[in-house]
């Protein structure tokens, strides 16, 4: 497996996916836009003819002029209608679209200035590592280059929980983790300032990762959308605070808290664990259930076993 890392800074990064998001919003005002250009100009071109035909009617109009008349203002109320369904309402909804563009930008133009990118980015080549795990298990794969070194001070492990708990709303074992991801995570109160969560970035790394651990450290709420700062919980190696991201609900998985119930994953389940030593997810499959742990074994990782702390392994369906 590729090296494990990721170099970390005190630095906002504007999520290629909300760029994304504000382009298709722009095309889709610019497509309403041009029809309500169309509807503005058979508007006109109704109310020439109305003119028209009003001025050549004498003392007492014809039953012609009256039902071409007719037949005008009903196309005109129609042409109305139809323009304040494009301004007003949904899927259109283009006043309020305009409003959630403009709040979207402000927030991107306000964002105060962070730390630069360190100049020593993490060194990617592998590492030896100690092995201190249990007997059953093998120890660290060499491609966790974050994992402790030989001589070094421990780090955190990945099957021992983060020494920072937060509280938060339990979940039925029934429900699985399906409550814990994207939109329906948001709706069941997961996300919160202080949670755990598993952070999608937009373009997957060289080594295979795309998701990584951190925690919400402030929510806004733009246009009715929310909007969360996610933050790498550990300095990187020159003390720098962890970098921080900004993302929608879609792009995260509530990690949850260690007093929370944890669903049973078959074995052959695919899921996404925090592999050893690091605070990056990988894809993995279950091979087996500790009371603690799961023995799962990552992809591209050498078919080896490794252990990972149970609310450290997500479910990975449809994400």
């Amino acid at each position: 497996m590729a090296a494990r890392n990721r170099p970390r800074a005190a630095i906002i990064k504007e999520d290629p996916a909300d760029a994304h998001e504000e382009r298709n919003m722009w095309n889709s005002i610019v497509t309403d836009i041009k029809k309500l250009k169309q509807i503005n100009a058979k508007a006109a071109e109704i109310s020439t003819q109305v003119v028209d035909i009003e001025a050549k009617i004498g003392s007492k109009p014809s039953s012609q002029q009256i039902e071409d008349l007719t037949s005008l203002f009903r196309e005109g109320i129609k042409n109305a209608e139809e323009e304040y369904k494009i301004l007003n309402e949904e899927p259109n909804d283009v006043i309020k679209n305009v409003g959630i563009l403009q709040a979207l930008r402000m927030a991107s133009e306000i964002e105060p200035p962070r730390n630069s990118q360190p100049k020593n980015p993490r060194n990617p080549k592998r590492q030896k590592l100690d092995t201190d795990g249990a007997a059953d298990s093998p120890g660290p794969s060499p491609s966790a280059p974050t994992a402790k070194l030989k001589g070094s001070s421990s780090v955190r492990s990945g099957s021992v929980p983060a020494s920072r708990e937060v509280k938060e709303p339990s979940v039925k074992l029934e429900e699985g983790s399906e409550g814990l991801k994207g939109p329906a995570g948001e709706k069941a109160g997961k996300f919160f300032v202080g949670a755990e969560v598993a952070y999608k970035q937009a373009k997957m790394k060289e080594d295979g990762s795309q998701w990584i651990q951190c925690n919400i450290k402030s929510i806004s709420d733009i246009a009715n959308k929310k909007r969360y700062e996610v933050q790498d919980p550990e300095p990187d190696e020159n003390g720098a605070p962890g970098q921080i991201y900004k993302a929608y609900a879609a792009a995260l998985i509530a990690i949850p808290s260690p007093d929370a119930p944890l669903p049973d994953y078959a074995i052959g389940k695919q899921v996404l664990a925090r592999y050893p030593e690091t605070t990056t997810f990988y894809r993995a499959e279950v091979t087996g259930l500790k009371k603690d742990t799961y023995k799962l074994r990552f992809e591209d990782d050498q078919n080896q076993e490794m252990e990972v702390g149970r609310r450290f392994v997500l479910d990975v369906s449809n994400k």
